[in-house]
């Protein structure tokens, strides 16, 4: 099993997951995540090999910050979901805000197999 931080949090990873990171004007962040619930997330469950989706929230937020996660059912759908119809939309939807956002991230990770073993010999 792999462990991924986030947040300041180690998170236990069976599958790739993406994490989507962002800080909009505070003063929107309500209708925002009210977007993200109705409109988006049923989007992005709608990808191919997108499994489910988490919420992380931490314990002192900052304003304005928006933080997701969202499983892959293996390594092997990741290049074909980024890829697919479905995540053109989700992208899409972002247009709306984005005089909104004041930064956004999308970060991949991904369990690695095992490393072999070299050895050395001088």
């Amino acid at each position: 099993m792999t462990y991924a931080t986030l947040g300041g949090m180690a998170v236990l990873m069976r599958h790739p997951i993406m994490i989507v990171r962002a800080r909009l004007d505070p003063t929107v962040l309500e209708e925002f995540e009210d977007w993200h619930r109705r409109t988006h997330l049923p989007h992005v469950l709608e990808i191919p090999g997108i499994v489910s989706a988490f919420r992380v929230r931490g314990s002192d937020p900052i304003a304005g910050a928006h933080l997701m996660g969202y499983t892959f059912e293996d390594e092997s759908v990741v290049q074909a979901a980024l890829a697919s119809e479905q995540a053109q939309v989700a992208r899409r939807d972002w247009d709306f805000w984005a005089d909104q956002v004041y930064e956004l991230s999308v970060e991949i990770y991904a369990p690695l197999a095992p490393l072999p073993i070299f050895q050395h010999h001088n």
